[in-house]
C-alpha cells in the first residue's frame, strides 16, 4: 500500500512536470512568435507585459504565488498541495526556454502557430488535470466563487477568459482576436479529448489497491 502511494505520488509529479514544460513549449515556440492573444494567467501577464513592459514569466510566477496563497486560505491545504508543482514549473519553464531558445521561430505561419498552440496547451492541460493535480493561476478563483457563492467552475472560467481576451483585444489587430478565439477553441476541445482518453491516474492507483486487498481475503475464503 505504501510502496503504491509513493509510485503514484512519483507518477504524478512526473506527469505534472511534464505537463507544465510542455505548456511553457507551446507558449514559447508558438503563441507567443505569434503574438497570439489566450486566456488564462498566460493572457493577463501578456496584457499587463504590454501595458507595462513586466516581464512575462516573472509575472507569471508572482501571480500564480499569490493564486496559490489564495487558495491556501480559501479552498484548504489539499488543494493547494496539488497546485505548488504548476505554480513554479510553468512560469521558470517558461524562463528557462526563453534563455535557451532565445529568438528561435519554427513557422511565421499565424495558422499553424494557432493550431499547434492549442494542441500543445490542450495536451498539458489535460495531462496535469488528469493527474489530479491543478494548474494553478486563473484556475483559482473560479473554484473560490464555487466554493462560497456556487457560481458553477465553467462558467466563472469562461467569463474570466472572455475579460482577459477583452484586455488584449483592446491593443490587437482584428484578425489577432480571430485567431485567439480558434486557439481557445482548439485547446478546449483537445482538453476535453484528453480527459475523455487519458486515464486518471488516482482510479489506476484505487484499482491496484483493490486488487491487492482482494487477494488474501480471496485466499482466506
Amino acid at each position: 500500500m505504501k510502496r503504491n502511494k509513493v509510485s503514484h505520488a512519483a507518477l504524478t509529479l512526473l506527469l505534472v512536470t511534464a505537463g507544465n514544460i510542455l505548456y511553457a513549449a507551446a507558449v514559447k515556440l508558438f503563441l507567443l512568435p505569434a503574438g497570439l492573444l489566450t486566456g488564462g494567467t498566460t493572457g493577463i501577464s501578456l496584457a499587463v507585459r504590454h501595458f507595462t513592459g513586466f516581464d512575462l514569466s516573472g509575472f507569471i510566477l508572482v501571480f500564480n504565488v499569490l493564486m496559490l496563497v489564495l487558495g491556501w486560505f480559501l479552498i484548504g491545504r489539499s488543494f493547494a498541495m496539488t497546485t505548488i508543482v504548476s505554480t513554479f514549473v510553468y512560469p521558470l519553464s517558461l524562463k528557462l526556454l526563453d534563455r535557451t531558445l532565445g529568438d528561435i521561430i519554427l513557422t511565421r505561419d499565424i495558422l499553424l502557430c494557432t493550431v499547434f498552440s492549442g494542441l500543445g496547451i490542450g495536451l498539458a492541460l489535460g495531462i496535469v488535470i488528469r493527474s489530479g493535480a491543478s494548474t494553478g493561476g486563473m484556475d483559482i478563483p473560479p473554484l473560490i466563487l464555487n466554493k462560497y457563492f456556487r457560481i458553477p467552475v465553467a462558467l466563472s472560467l469562461y467569463i474570466f477568459d472572455f475579460i482577459i481576451l477583452l484586455l488584449q483585444a483592446a491593443y490587437s489587430p482584428t484578425e489577432k482576436i480571430l485567431y485567439g478565439l480558434l486557439l481557445v477553441l482548439i485547446y478546449t476541445v483537445v482538453l476535453n479529448k484528453v480527459l475523455t482518453v487519458l486515464p486518471d491516474t488516482h482510479h489506476m492507483l484505487h484499482q491496484k489497491t483493490d486488487h491487492r486487498d482482494a487477494r488474501p481475503a480471496a485466499g482466506a475464503q
